[in-house]
């Protein structure tokens, strides 16, 4: 069975388990209940599927686009290849639309500061509700939410080359 075929089966199961209660899960139980199947309990992802959590995606909220596509990748999913450490990953990530704007706000804040803190700038403040809210608003078509990583990869070079 190729990664791909395999990604999107777990992906199409994972739509399948139940949701539990109504209750507010704080970021780590929405992490273990949705995220960690693929980027796992430590955030270190399996390689050549599904990329790391941990000390990658902290630098990305340096720039108001990377809190921006934090949000649009569990809002709306990614598909098509990425590189995370120079590794190659090829799994695809499921939209989560089913999730409240204060979980994303939760799963996100839980996994940039448990798994990427010594990434995190100096002025770092949690993602809200009210921000997923207005991310939320766009958009998405196939394979924007990809580009918009690309964009946001050269955006990041260029902001620490510039020593920000």
């Amino acid at each position: 069975m190729s990664a791909l075929r395999f990604a999107f089966i777990v992906s199409a199961l994972m739509l399948l388990l139940p949701m539990g209660g109504t209750a507010r899960a704080g970021g780590r139980d929405v992490y273990n209940a949705h995220c960690a199947i693929c980027h796992q309990a430590n955030g270190n992802g399996i390689v050549g599927m599904y990329p790391p959590l941990a000390d990658s995606i902290g630098s990305y909220v340096a720039l108001p686009a990377g809190r921006t596509y934090l949000v649009h990748v569990v809002s709306f999913g990614l598909v098509g290849p990425v590189s995370v450490h120079g590794q190659g990953y090829s799994g695809v990530m499921q939209a989560w639309p089913v999730l409240k704007h204060q979980e994303v706000a939760d799963v996100l804040n839980f996994a940039l500061t448990t798994f990427n803190a010594k990434l995190l700038p100096k002025n770092f403040t949690p993602l809200t509700a009210a921000e997923v809210k207005k991310h939320r608003d766009f958009r998405s078509g196939l394979g924007d939410v990809h580009k918009e990583r690309d964009a946001l990869i050269k955006a990041l070079s260029a902001h620490q080359l510039g020593g920000q």
